[in-house]
């Protein structure tokens, strides 16, 4: 029983299972777009010349395809250094209103990589075979060949992993048998010591900059004292005003007090608040000597 159950499940999903696009090991023949941001008709693929690509079909676009957009391109911005060409195409039955709104898109996820618009229209180059019913069809290919399919219903930022790890498989190059005599050999070994240190340096410098950008830390008397009611705050510096008369001393406390109410937490912020001022012997003598009454009243 168990197993007929297990062999509709298999079925089952079998047949829940989308398929867009060429598959592994397919090829990945060329087509035109218009590309956005420099305006004209270009050829991505043939461009790329057979190297490591991230070609991502847009179907349709919502908000969580957008955050794994987003992801993919920091992918491609990362990976770019070791050949890889990121690259997206957005199929829209209206050309004239994708050139419209494609740009504002950009600027909306700070799209780095390349976005086109596809010339075939919602059905895409015809050679590609993409299926409409998903919303992302995602190729990383090297040589003109597919190395991974990820045909997606549901986009979102948690598909990415899976799809930078396919990034990285198609990355990985064979290196070539090391050649040359023991010197080239002994020169090779050398310069490569001296580029690690290099990008040991420059990773040192990077660290002081995002150290130097942090804000400072708070000071423990900071970081402690809770934050405090702002309109609160500004009422008990008439307190402390070095020329206050007993007429405004008094007319401080009665706003304070109408403003304090029967907030509990505004009558801890307030003897916080004016222990903290008495300690530091703000305002003339009249204004603390009514601070410390308020204190008695507040502070208990």
């Amino acid at each position: 029983m168990n197993v007929v159950m297990a062999a509709l499940v298999v079925a089952f999903a079998a047949q829940e299972a989308k398929f867009s696009g060429p598959q592994k090991g397919e090829k990945t023949p060329g087509f035109k777009v218009f590309d956005v941001g420099s305006r004209q008709e270009v050829d991505y693929v043939s461009e790329a010349k057979g190297a490591p690509t991230l070609l991502v079909f847009i179907h349709e676009l919502t908000r969580p395809g957008a955050a794994l957009i987003r992801a993919l391109d920091e992918v491609g911005q990362i990976k770019q250094a070791r050949g890889l060409r990121t690259l997206f195409v957005s199929l829209s039955e209206d050309r004239d209103g994708a050139e419209r709104h494609l740009p504002l898109v950009v600027k909306s996820i700070n799209l780095r990589s390349p976005l086109g618009i596809s010339l075939d229209g919602k059905e895409g180059p015809g050679a590609y075979g993409l299926n409409r019913e998903v919303m992302l069809t995602i190729l990383v290919a090297r040589d003109q060949k597919v190395a991974a399919n990820f045909a997606i219903v549901s986009p979102n930022e948690t598909d990415a992993p899976r799809i930078k790890a396919a990034v990285d498989e198609v990355l990985k190059a064979a290196a070539p048998p090391p050649a040359g005599t023991p010197e080239e050999l002994r020169d090779q070994v050398a310069r490569l010591q001296e580029e690690v240190a290099a990008l040991r340096e420059e990773l040192a410098a990077l660290r002081i900059k995002v150290d130097q950008a942090r804000p400072p830390a708070p000071r423990r008397g900071e970081m402690e004292r809770p934050k405090e009611d702002e309109q609160l705050v500004n009422l008990c510096r008439r307190l402390i005003q070095p020329r206050a008369t007993q007429e405004q001393i008094d007319a401080a406390v009665k706003d304070i007090e109408a403003y304090v109410g029967t907030n509990d937490d505004l009558k801890k912020q307030y003897a916080g608040i004016l222990g903290r001022v008495l300690d530091l012997k703000y305002g003339n003598e009249i204004g603390q000597a009514a601070m410390r009454k308020q204190l008695e009243k507040y502070g208990k």
